[in-house]
């Protein structure tokens, strides 16, 4: 059996769409979706508040895709990106705050709460955050982004690389500060895991229902972040992202794939687990993280969270980013979505996994990689169910 051909990247300079009205429409009811949303409630809110999350970065896209024309456009993004990553450092830092109970969110809610803020953490997040705010700034220079290309396959004159390149260095240093500072992380803390079961945040039928909601989300941003109704067709868009129709034997291939990395997963995980434990290091909290994940411990929620996990991380990193950035530095963000919730060993394995769907992106397809990786975590939460291990 052999891999197809790799699939080659878009050309860098393509003729704009003919048809620009879709793309309208849909940025339009993208925006109109947050007040209706938040206006209803209940699960309308649920839903919008998942589109947050996701809406400012496709934006940042669409301000970088201007800016290739409009020099107005550019340093609005370039504000619109400072403006996201302060977003971002603060709402880390508040997060682990509270989950290493640095703070007391209901004292603060009466006023108080800052008498026993831990300020070495902040000052640590706040430190490895300026550092990936100056690499990002490097990475919109000129020069820097030249010397760049020469390892990534991007194109230095371009603003929208530049822009995407900014970001993802930025962003993963500050997703990975919670970790470098504390050494643990934040979602499977004591202090976390008491205040979500208090507050119902572990509802499997909430959890559920969000997971669902960030697909939904990905795939219509997905299509937009590369230029969807700005450099490119609705068609062309799909093959940017390398969302495309598989072969049966990538399909095959995909499948083969996940089921050898459940196996070869399992003893790099112990081969890790080992090297931790004989270096005194603290490994993640498998009970404490099977408590996040509870919500798709039946059939059911074993197909959503693979469907979910594997199509809208696959479209996102290797779809949107790696033509652009490469395996390595598209996967580092990868790894550092991930750190939230793993420890050093559960980011290493995970950036493991991702140089693999990485390859295998660049061999076949984004589908293809979104098929390895839904049917791995299936696999992996169906076994969890069914007490299965190797």
């Amino acid at each position: 059996m052999t891999f197809s051909p790799p699939e080659m990247t878009a050309p860098l300079i393509e003729r704009p769409p003919a048809r620009r009205w879709p793309a309208v429409l849909g940025y339009v009811l993208m925006l109109l979706v947050l007040p209706i949303g938040f206006a209803l409630g209940g699960e309308a809110n649920s839903f919008a508040s998942t589109g947050i999350l996701y809406i400012p970065f496709v934006l940042l896209a669409l301000l970088a895709y201007w800016g290739l024309a409009h020099d107005a456009a550019k340093i609005l993004a370039v504000l619109w990106w400072l403006g996201l990553l302060g977003l971002a450092g603060l709402g880390v830092t508040s997060f682990t705050l509270l989950a290493s109970s640095g703070i007391d969110p209901n004292a603060l809610s009466n006023g108080g709460g800052l008498d026993g803020v831990n300020w070495g953490i902040i000052g640590g997040i706040v430190g490895i955050s300026a550092i990936g705010l100056l690499l990002g700034i490097g990475a919109l220079l000129p020069p820097v982004r030249r010397m760049a290309s020469r390892v990534l396959p991007l194109d230095p004159d371009s603003f929208v690389h530049g822009m995407a390149l900014a970001l993802v260095v930025s962003l993963s240093l500050i997703l990975l500060a919670p970790l470098i500072v504390t050494g643990l992380p934040p979602l499977l803390s004591d202090a976390f895991m008491q205040m979500a079961e208090s507050t119902g945040a572990l509802d499997a039928q909430s959890n559920l229902l969000a997971t669902v909601y960030v697909l939904v989300w990905t795939v219509p941003l997905a299509i937009l972040a590369v230029g969807y109704g700005v450099r490119r067709d609705f068609i062309a868009s799909l093959r940017r992202l390398g969302f495309v129709r598989p072969t049966l034997q990538q399909v095959a291939i995909g499948l083969m794939v996940a089921v050898v990395l459940v196996f070869a997963a399992s003893y790099l995980d112990k081969a890790i687990g080992l090297l931790w434990e004989a270096l005194g290091w603290p490994r993640t909290d498998g009970e404490a993280f099977s408590k996040l994940i509870a919500f798709a411990f039946t059939p059911i929620g074993a197909i959503v969270l693979g469907i979910s996990a594997g199509l809208g991380e696959e479209l996102g990193v290797r779809g949107v980013l790696q033509p652009r950035l490469g395996i390595l530095l598209s996967n580092l963000l990868f790894a550092s979505l991930h750190a939230l919730q793993y420890g050093w060993d559960g980011v290493l394995v995970v950036f493991l996994l991702g140089a693999v769907f990485g390859v295998l992106r660049n061999r076949t397809n984004t589908t293809t990689s979104a098929i390895a990786h839904g049917f791995y975590d299936f696999l992996l939460v169906m076994m969890a169910i069914y007490g299965i291990s190797i």
